[in-house]
């Protein structure tokens, strides 16, 4: 396997773990309780930044090497560059979402959570094909120098939640990932 496709599962699970996180918080808004919005924020500023700043970039790049090699890929994967624009569009709705609520808590709760959840789900939806097609074919198809180029052109960002030290609003984050991991 691939080091950059291990890389980019490493991310899916953790991203899978920020999801259930905000899945949780969402939970307990919509059984009338205080949620931990300090939490769910410090998540939707990490998935504004790292995804779209490393992740998907990387995704992007081998996605072009895979293409050269294997031009019939887009007929099973879809349009895998469109769905990253998808998926920061509705990063960035969630976090707008987010800020409405806290500063208008009159909004319905029902309308905050049907945001999450579509968020939740396409993240979900999107990080299931890349795991079941587009990853397996890429190892399949890509050899050595395809893998040393996208090294080469790949963002050298490291996730703030692998870090010792993510950071005060991450660490807390991590720190409740951690709790779900074991």
């Amino acid at each position: 396997m691939s080091d950059i496709i291990a890389g980019l599962r490493e991310d899916h699970v953790r991203t899978a773990g920020l999801l259930r996180l905000i899945e949780d918080e969402v939970e307990i808004f919509l059984e009338g309780n205080r949620p931990d919005y300090e939490l769910v924020g410090a998540i939707v500023e990490y998935a504004l930044t790292y995804p779209d700043l490393v992740h998907h970039p990387t995704e992007n790049l081998v996605l072009k090497r895979l293409r050269a090699k294997l031009p019939e890929i887009e007929l099973s994967i879809g349009d895998l560059v469109m769905e990253h624009h998808r998926l920061a569009a509705l990063t960035r709705r969630f976090h707008a979402a987010l800020v409405n609520i806290l500063s208008d808590a009159s909004l319905p709760r029902e309308w905050f959570a049907g945001i999450a959840k579509e968020y939740i789900d396409f993240t979900r939806r999107h990080m299931q094909m890349e795991e079941v097609v587009f990853f397996p074919a890429a190892e399949k198809n890509l050899d050595a120098a395809d893998w040393k180029a996208v090294r080469r052109s790949m963002p050298k960002t490291i996730d703030p939640l692998s870090l010792d030290s993510p950071g005060q609003g991450l660490a807390a984050v991590r720190e409740r990932l951690d709790a779900i991991s074991t």
